[in-house]
C-alpha cells in the first residue's frame, strides 16, 4: 500500500494539531481541551488517550482526525483480506502487547492494523521483532480486539496465568456472584473468569450454544452462531488447562467436581451489560476428558413483531391471516433450530388481546410474555404435554399453544381440542409443509381428523445473512439465474447477487444474522378431500404448488435476489430440486 503523505508518528506536536483540527471541526472545545490537559498530566495518560477512553469524540471522528495529521490512512478491517503469511509472521505476544493486527505481507512490508498512532520507538522496535519493514492503518479499537481474539485466540493475553494457576490447583474461587456483570473488567482472576470471558464473548457474538470438547492434546471451543457451529481459536498451552476448564463449569452450575463419570446437568445465571441470561448446562465425560456444552438463553422479556421477522411479501400475508382463525390447528414444521418458537411467539403477539385467554405449554419456556399463561413440562414427574393439556382445557382459553407434538396422544389431544372451538397452535419436525400431513397420520391421527382440523402448515427454515460489511458483487451461475429469473422476472433485472469475505463484524466468517424462509400451505377443499385419500405428501405438494405455494427453495431466491443472503446459503437449507424430490 502506498502511502499518500509523508507520515508523521506519535508526538506531542502530533496530538496538539490533531486536538486543534477536532475544534476547527467543532468536535471539541477550548475548554474540554484545557480540562483534559489538566488530567492527562495527573492520570500520566496522553490526551488522544483520555479522547479515546472517555468517548468524548466519535471515535471513527477522531481516527479520520489522526488520519488526516499524521498521514497514515483509515480504513476498517473489513476492507482487507487479511494475508495468512502476516498472521504467522507476528507472534501472539508481540499483536497482543502493542495491539496491532497484520493485515499483509507484501516484498518485505508488513501491513499493520492499529487504534493509536504509533510512536517512533514502537515503530523501530517492531521493525527489528519483525525482521521486516512495517506500515500502519487506523482501525477501529473494536475491530483490532475482535480480530486479535479471531486470529490469536480467546484469552490469550493470560493463557500463561491460567496455566499456572491450574498446575497449582488454584481453583477455589467465589463463584456464588451469579449476578456480577461478566462483560465488565473485574478484579476476579483464574479460570472462573477464563470461563466468563469465554461466556461473554459468546453472548457479543449472538451464540446460542458453547461447546467445550477435550481430545488426546488439545481443548476445542466451538460457538453456534446463526445455526453453524464456528470454531474459537483458543492460545497454544491450552490443553494443560483441559481438566481445569471442565471443573471450573461444574463449579460455577453447582454440581459435584468429584464425580467425572456421569452425565451433568446444571445452570448458570449470569448478566452480561444491562440482560440476565440462563445457561443450560451439560457435561458428558468422554475418553480425554468431560465435554460441556452450555445453551444460552435470554431470560428478557420477548415482544416479538411478526412484521420484523424479515419474511417476504409473499409470505407474510397469508401467515398473518392465521391469527384470524376462531379455530383449528395451525402446524409450524422445521429442523431444530429453524426458529419455529419464535414465529409462533410472532403470532401469539398478534393474539395477545384483552378479550384472548393463551395458555402455552413449553418444554422448556424460552421466552416470557406478559399477558399468557406459561406452563413447562417437567415429565420426571409425571408432568407431560399430554397432562397438561387435559387440565389446560378445564381453565377456559381461547388459544393453547404446544411446544412440539411429539406422541400420539398430544396429537391427539391437539386435535379434538380444536374440534371443541380452540386455536391450536404447534411444532412438528417436518421436511416440508405438506410432509406435516403424513406425519399427523402415522401418529395415529384418522385423516378425516387431520382433513377437518387443520387449517394451515407453516414449513420454515433459517439461511444467514450475508455481511453489510465485507461484501463484494458475485455472478450466479447460469442455471440458477434461470431458474430465478423463471419465478420472479421482474424483480431480478436489479438485483445485485453478494457474497461476504469476512470481517470482525461477522467473525470472519462472511455472515450476520439470520432471516426465514418459508413455505405455506392453506388447506382448501381440493387438499382436504386428497387428504381423506390418504394421497402422498409428494402430490399434495404438487397441488399446493398448483394453487400457489411458495416453496422453500424459491422463497430463498427472493432472499437472494433482495440481497439478503447468498446463494450457497439457499442450496445449503433448501438445496434439493422441487422435481427431484
Amino acid at each position: 500500500m502506498e502511502p499518500t503523505q509523508q507520515i508523521r508518528y506519535y508526538t506531542e506536536e502530533l496530538i496538539t494539531e490533531a486536538c486543534q483540527l477536532l475544534i476547527d471541526k467543532g468536535l471539541l472545545t477550548f475548554d474540554k481541551l484545557s480540562d483534559l490537559q489538566g488530567r492527562a498530566q495527573i492520570t500520566m495518560k496522553g490526551v488522544d488517550s483520555l479522547l479515546m477512553e472517555e468517548q468524548i469524540v466519535n471515535e471513527e471522528d477522531l481516527l479520520k482526525t489522526f488520519s488526516e495529521v499524521s498521514g497514515i490512512p483509515y480504513h476498517h478491517i473489513g476492507d482487507f483480506r487479511i494475508d495468512e503469511e502476516a498472521t504467522q509472521k507476528v507472534s501472539a505476544k508481540v499483536a497482543l502487547r502493542h495491539k496491532i493486527v497484520p493485515i499483509s505481507y507484501t516484498d518485505g512490508i508488513l501491513l499493520l492494523a492499529s487504534s493509536r498512532v504509533p510512536n517512533l520507538t514502537t515503530v523501530d522496535g517492531l521493525r527489528m521483532i519483525l525482521d521486516a519493514g512495517v506500515e500502519f492503518v487506523l482501525c477501529p479499537e473494536s475491530e483490532i480486539s475482535m480480530s486479535l481474539t479471531h486470529f490469536y485466540g480467546l484469552g490469550a493475553e493470560t493463557i500463561d496465568q491460567l496455566i499456572a494457576e491450574a498446575e497449582a490447583m488454584e481453583l477455589d474461587r467465589d463463584e456464588d456472584e451469579s449476578k456480577s456483570d461478566i462483560g465488565a473488567a473485574s478484579e476476579q482472576t483464574g479460570m472462573v473468569r477464563f470461563i466468563n470471558l469465554i461466556i461473554a464473548e459468546a453472548i457479543k457474538m449472538d451464540c446460542t450454544d458453547i461447546h467445550i470438547e477435550p481430545f488426546e492434546d488439545t481443548l476445542r471451543l466451538r460457538y453456534r452462531i446463526d445455526g453453524i457451529l464456528q470454531e474459537v481459536p483458543l492460545p497454544k498451552g491450552v490443553d494443560k488447562l483441559r481438566n481445569a476448564v471442565s471443573s471450573a463449569v461444574k463449579i460455577m452450575a453447582n454440581m459435584d467436581i468429584a464425580e467425572h463419570r456421569k452425565p451433568h446437568d446444571g445452570r448458570i445465571n449470569v448478566r452480561c451489560g444491562v440482560n440476565d441470561f440462563d445457561l443450560r448446562v451439560s457435561v458428558l465425560p468422554t475418553g480425554w476428558g468431560e465435554t460441556c456444552c452450555l445453551r444460552i438463553l435470554n431470560r428478557g422479556t420477548v415482544k416479538v413483531d411478526l412484521d420484523h421477522l424479515g419474511l417476504s411479501p409473499y409470505q407474510l400475508p397469508k401467515i398473518a391471516k392465521l391469527t384470524d382463525l376462531p379455530h383449528g390447528v395451525v402446524l409450524m414444521t422445521g429442523p431444530t433450530g429453524s426458529g419455529k418458537t419464535t414465529t409462533l411467539y410472532a403470532l401469539l403477539a398478534r393474539l395477545n388481546q384483552t378479550g384472548t385467554k393463551i395458555i402455552t405449554v413449553e418444554d422448556p419456556v424460552e421466552y416470557q410474555m406478559q399477558g399468557i399463561s406459561q406452563v413447562q413440562v417437567h415429565s420426571r414427574i409425571g408432568l407431560t404435554f399430554a397432562s397438561v393439556l387435559r387440565s389446560i382445557l378445564r381453565h377456559d382459553p381461547d388459544v393453547i399453544l404446544i411446544g412440539e407434538i411429539r406422541d400420539s396422544e398430544t396429537a391427539d389431544i391437539a386435535v379434538r381440542s380444536s374440534l371443541t372451538g380452540h386455536l391450536v397452535l404447534s411444532t412438528l419436525h417436518t421436511n416440508d409443509a405438506p410432509s406435516a400431513v403424513a406425519r399427523l397420520t402415522d401418529m395415529g391421527v384418522e385423516p378425516y381428523l387431520t382433513a377437518s382440523c387443520v387449517e394451515g402448515i407453516v414449513a420454515q427454515r433459517l439461511v444467514r445473512r450475508v455481511c453489510r460489511n465485507c461484501n463484494d458483487e458475485i455472478t450466479p451461475p447460469p442455471t440458477i439465474y434461470e431458474e430465478m429469473k423463471g419465478y420472479y422476472p421482474d424483480q431480478i433485472e436489479d438485483a445485485r447477487f453478494i457474497m461476504g469475505h469476512g470481517c470482525p463484524a461477522c467473525g470472519f466468517t462472511g455472515y450476520r444474522g439470520r432471516s426465514a424462509i418459508n413455505e405455506v400451505l392453506i388447506m382448501n377443499d381440493v387438499i382436504r378431500s386428497m387428504v381423506i385419500r390418504r394421497e402422498p405428501a409428494n402430490i399434495i405438494k404438487d397441488q399446493a404448488i398448483e394453487d400457489g405455494m411458495v416453496t422453500l427453495r424459491h422463497d430463498g431466491w427472493l432472499r437472494v435476489i433482495e440481497g439478503r443472503t447468498s446463494i450457497e446459503e439457499v442450496l445449503r437449507v433448501a438445496g434439493r430440486m422441487e422435481e427431484g424430490e
